[in-house]
């Protein structure tokens, strides 16, 4: 059976309700009258197709395109290290701080406020900073700037004089360089490292001016007293950048058969707002007039080591967030990418064919679940499209779902995380392991599509297996490597047992719904700027309550191709709500319930199936998370709880963490209803291996 003419039949049949009694063009072998398009908003969606204008011929050969568009930002600058709060162990290549103590993370409280002059060591007059240094058996530090604190067996940091170098006191912020976006200082520190002017324009005592400095910035950013930082995002607020390990991307595939193109785009961003996907849909329709591609679903990887892109994660005051964390430039900038890889991939489009192909990872060395129940959805789904004539890799693409969080809130350099070895593994190849064969690159443009990542899916606190068969476990870039390469591994091997599609209809099914938005978080982040985004379907003027509640439009959209079904959720979905497993089946033999968990959740008040995934049609399954807009966690309603005297800003008892951080309760049986009204739509007949 074709993809094509039934495909189109059954569906339209479906949407009008009618029998092949009809006069319609689609009943009989023979049509009687032409094919009319419909209105998608006349059966309660915001986009369909095949069905609406434009999109009425989607049978044909498969055409297939990808291109990667890098969106780190480069214009900005950084922050003194001696400023940052973790002490001891960080990932390199962490420069050390004065007194040979690594530093790294987030700023120390009022560095940015009450310390702004404290000399390049980041010490003030009675400081005595806990490290992570540990005093040795003589209770003795590395050097005479530490104490040791007996009982704790760790040494502090203790102010013992002014800055050797006059920076204390010169009336002149420490806390960053003033060099500009361009990161050229003027001066050179003994160390090695930058360093910026103290008083009178001279480099402080004992620096050297740098050969390479040129002069100050011309967009006037050097020396005038702003920090002018890209705050990173996923863990907590006043995370300054400080470079870049790897890039960032925007990652598109774009796929079309007959009039019906649509493109498939993934980003290394922690999340990003439905309304600036839509600015990124109507900057590419400019671009390529005529509509040429129907429709454009995107995707974050969540990574956690980025630039904020949502904006909760700004500069903070006592622990309160005081101003966005998105910079106007890098948010301009990000719509620009965004459209420009879609369009690059829409012209390379040519003649295609499909690989697909599964697998499960399992739980151990890949994934941990830090909420109860225990459930994990461990599927790793591997889509490739090939050139038809002359069979070059187009794009393969990974969908699994974990959070890219390995280098935890102790790394200040870009990064993609675990998502940039997946894709390097995949495109330039995975080396020679201790127990496994080399794996050759497939070239072509790598993506990793992100999957289920609420409850919490995490690789912090396991061990990783690297190449070599060491078990790494620190939140450094070898875990990084260790985890990206042993999932490029698993895509191989999927691969290589993976079914050819040579039919491959599109279609899609576009739903936009209104969702309350009870957290009341958000509605202070709202309510201070912190998110670019308008609520709706509340008064402003008046407080917020049960009857007067803002709401967000967000989006559902489900994509086939062929035998493939791309599903998504606005944000961080639980597992269990796609796969069940409360009796135990998707735990891997741990404990579903954790014995010393204060406040366990009561498993008889679980749904029963069938769940969302198993009742999705489609051979190949792949759930997109955080997928056209970034809601937060999307949590069980069962399993819903909040604390009962500082709700949505403290969590109950007994980790209920996502609570706090997703848009409400409301959110859940939104998806689900949503999908109850999409899900007959979808089963619709299909090629064979569509309908198993």
């Amino acid at each position: 059976m074709q993809f094509g003419t039934s495909f189109k039949r059954s569906a339209l049949l479906f949407i009008f309700g009618v029998s092949c009694l009809s006069a319609l063009t689609f009943c009989g072998d023979t049509p009687k009258e032409e094919t009319k398009p419909i209105d998608p908003k006349s059966i309660g969606l915001h986009d369909i197709c095949p069905g609406r204008e434009g999109c009425m011929a989607p049978k044909g050969e498969l055409y297939a395109g990808a291109a990667a568009v890098d969106m780190t930002p480069t214009s900005y600058e950084v922050g003194r290290w001696s400023y940052l709060t973790h002490k001891g162990f960080c990932p390199s290549p962490t420069p050390k701080s004065p007194y040979d103590t690594l530093r790294c993370g987030q700023y120390i409280e009022r560095s940015q406020y009450g310390r702004k002059d404290c000399g390049t060591d980041g010490l003030c007059p009675n400081d005595n900073q806990k490290t992570r240094v540990p005093c040795d058996a003589n209770t003795k530090c590395p050097n005479d700037q530490m104490t040791c604190n007996v009982e704790q067996k760790t040494c502090y940091l203790k102010y013992t004089k002014p800055d050797d170098d006059g920076s204390e006191k010169d009336g002149m912020p420490d806390y960053f360089l003033d060099c500009g976006t361009d990161r050229i200082c003027p001066c050179i520190a003994p160390d090695k490292q930058p360093s910026y002017y103290g008083k009178d324009k001279k480099c402080l005592t004992g620096h050297t001016k740098n050969p390479e400095y040129t002069g100050p910035d011309a967009d006037g950013t050097e020396g005038n007293g702003k920090f002018e930082v890209r705050w990173m995002a996923g863990f907590d607020t006043n995370h300054p950048i400080m470079g870049a390990h790897d890039p960032i991307w925007a990652r598109a595939l774009v796929l079309r058969t007959g009039d019906t193109t649509v493109a498939i785009v993934s980003v290394d961003l922690v999340g990003y707002f439905r309304n600036k996907i839509d600015e990124v849909r109507k900057m590419v329709n400019e671009k390529l007039p005529g509509n040429e591609i129907d429709h454009i679903l995107i995707s974050s990887t969540h990574a956690h080591e980025g630039p904020d892109s949502v904006g909760q994660w700004g500069r903070a005051q006592a622990g309160v967030p005081i101003e966005t964390g998105v910079h106007p430039e890098f948010s301009t900038n990000l719509i620009k990418h965004m459209a420009q890889a879609v369009i690059d991939a829409h012209k390379s489009l040519k003649k295609a064919t499909m690989k697909v192909g599964k697998t499960k990872t399992g739980r151990e060395g890949y994934l941990r679940d830090s909420r109860d129940p225990k459930v994990f959805d461990d599927e790793l789904h591997v889509l490739q499209v090939l050139g038809a004539d002359d069979g070059k890799v187009i794009s393969t693409m990974v969908n699994w779902g974990n959070h890219p969080e390995v280098l935890s809130d102790i790394n200040n350099f870009i990064t993609s995380d675990f998502s940039h070895y997946i894709r390097e593994g995949i495109e330039k190849g995975v080396p020679k392991g201790k127990d496994t064969p080399e794996y050759k690159g497939f070239g072509g443009v790598g993506i990793y599509l992100q999957g289920a990542v609420g409850g919490l899916m995490t690789p912090l606190r396991i061990e990783v297996p690297d190449l070599n068969g060491v078990k790494q476990s620190k939140s450094d870039w070898e875990k990084s490597k260790a985890l990206g390469y042993n999932l490029a591994i698993k895509a191989f091997e999927a691969l290589k047992s993976g079914e050819e599609i040579k039919d491959a209809e599109i279609a899609f099914w576009v739903q936009r719904i209104k969702v309350k938005m009870e957290n009341k978080q958000f509605h202070t982040a709202f309510s201070v700027g912190l998110f670019d985004r308008e609520p709706t379907g509340y008064d402003p003027l008046l407080p917020i309550s049960q009857d007067n509640m803002p709401s967000l439009i967000t989006e559902v959209s489900v994509i086939r191709v062929g035998p493939v079904t791309f599903f998504t959720a606005p944000g961080e979905l639980d597992p269990e709500i796609l796969v069940g497993g409360y009796d135990g089946k998707h735990s891997y033999g741990i404990e579903l319930i954790d014995p010393n968990n204060p406040n366990p959740p009561d498993l008889t008040k679980a749904p029963k199936g069938p769940y969302l995934k198993e009742r999705m049609p489609g051979k190949y399954k792949f759930f997109v998370g955080l997928g056209n807009d970034f809601l937060g966690y999307i949590i069980g309603s069962w399993n819903y709880q909040l604390d009962k005297t500082n709700p949505y800003f403290d969590q109950a008892p007994g980790n209920h963490y996502e609570e706090t951080n997703g848009i409400g309760p409301a959110m859940t049986p939104a998806l689900l209803e949503t999908y109850d009204k999409l899900i007959p739509m979808l089963a619709t007949p299909g090629p064979p291996a569509a309908t198993k």
